[in-house]
């Protein structure tokens, strides 16, 4: 007997949860392990956790989505490859992954001070060491998994505002906080207000920074282009060493992390990951606040917009000497403008003919024909303009 296309029990997967959380949820309805369902349910051979959450056969994830009743790129949000190209470039090992990731963009320092390192078998994000990080209290009402918990992208809860903690075992059957008492301190705000940004670039694809919002991949990799900076050789820093020791000391860890060589960000202990996130949460909050001094090519993006001048109604200048002045003319203003100024000049023709032929000039421009030019010359009659000028002009024919 064929089982049902469409499976009677599966709760809605919760936002950015892990996809091995989800099938584990979904096992769980029908009192099975996930990887029951995976060989019954779908015919499919057992996975790990990290297989399931980081690049599943397509084929699995179509019939997930088929089972469900889920879009499938629903479904494929739940896995790292999903997260392609905004969080990733790609999932496929590439020898100059680090330099295009890393080096795109600069922050502290000016472009190519850093050096140009190639890790092998580098992909942005992903720790060496799976480690297993959650909210406990997310964790306390709800146990699903979230994907970005899994990724030293992040280091606390932007709903709870908390610390992520480290712990043992597969919730809600078991589970066990591990995170040493060291590393339960009070969370900076700083810190809080770079996970809240991260937490909308994964949620939303983009992010409001002070100047203007910028793509989800572009905060990123300005997030991981500052833990380089932040970890780069001490003599590559130049006059810039001062304020990036201003930076470990502003928030209190030792500086560098207290590596004593390069490490690529991925490869280090989760403690010393911390310290880096808070490092890099202390320099955007300095750059933002303008105490720190930023020569890099993408640091404009962590400053305000600069505040437009505001005039606090000083008078300026003549024209501005009065708040008349400052109003917009009315029509019968203007018309008495353009009337005294024609009163000027027809002033001006009686007395002096070359200001008269001027003004005669002028006035041929509407003339069409001989008839309009002998009324033009008429007007200059009736208003004592003299003619003289037209003995030299005579022959010449009014503008078509």
């Amino acid at each position: 007997m064929r089982p049902p296309e469409r499976w009677p029990l599966h709760p809605a997967p919760a936002e950015t949860e892990s996809l091995s959380s989800w099938l584990r949820r979904i096992a769980a309805s029908y009192g099975m392990y996930s990887y029951e369902l995976l060989e019954h349910g779908l015919g499919h051979r057992e996975l790990s956790d990290p297989d399931l959450n980081l690049n599943p056969p397509m084929h699995l994830l179509e019939e997930l989505a088929k089972r469900t009743g889920l879009d499938q790129h629903r479904v494929s949000a739940m896995t790292m490859a999903g997260w392609v190209p905004w969080l990733f470039d790609s999932l496929d090992l590439a020898p100059d992954a680090y330099e295009t990731y890393v080096h795109q963009l600069s922050v502290l320092l000016p472009p190519k001070r850093r050096n140009i390192y190639t890790p092998r078998k580098w992909l942005p994000w992903l720790p060496e060491a799976g480690a297993r990080r959650g909210c406990p209290d997310c964790l306390e009402f709800s146990p699903a998994l979230l994907l970005v918990w899994q990724l030293p992208v992040i280091a606390s809860c932007p709903v709870h505002w908390c610390r992520l903690e480290t712990y043992e075992g597969h919730p809600p059957d078991y589970i066990r906080w591990t995170t040493p008492a060291h590393d339960q301190r009070p969370l900076p705000k700083s810190l809080s207000l770079m996970d809240r940004r991260t937490w909308q670039a994964i949620t939303t694809g983009s992010v409001d920074l002070p100047r203007y919002p910028v793509h989800a991949g572009i905060w990123f990799r300005l997030l991981r282009t500052i833990l380089d900076e932040l970890t780069t050789a001490q003599g590559r820093y130049g006059r810039q060493l001062d304020d990036v020791r201003r930076v470990w000391e502003h928030c209190g860890h030792p500086f560098r992390a207290g590596l004593y060589s390069w490490q690529p960000f991925e490869t280090l202990h989760w403690t010393a990951q911390q310290q880096l996130l808070e490092a890099t949460a202390a320099a955007m909050e300095l750059i933002e606040a303008g105490s720190l001094t930023a020569l890099g090519t993408s640091a404009h993006l962590l400053r305000p917009e600069p505040s437009p001048l505001i005039s606090d109604g000083t008078p300026r200048g003549p024209l501005t000497a009065t708040a008349g002045a400052q109003e917009k003319p009315t029509l019968d203003e203007l018309l008495k403008q353009a009337t005294d100024a024609l009163d000027a000049c027809i002033a001006a023709a009686k007395e002096d003919p070359v200001v008269a032929k001027q003004l005669f000039d002028f006035a041929r421009y509407g003339c069409r024909g001989d008839q309009s030019l002998r009324g033009l010359r008429q007007t200059f009659a009736e208003l004592q303009i003299p003619l003289d000028f037209l003995s030299q002009t005579e022959n010449q024919r009014p503008f078509a």
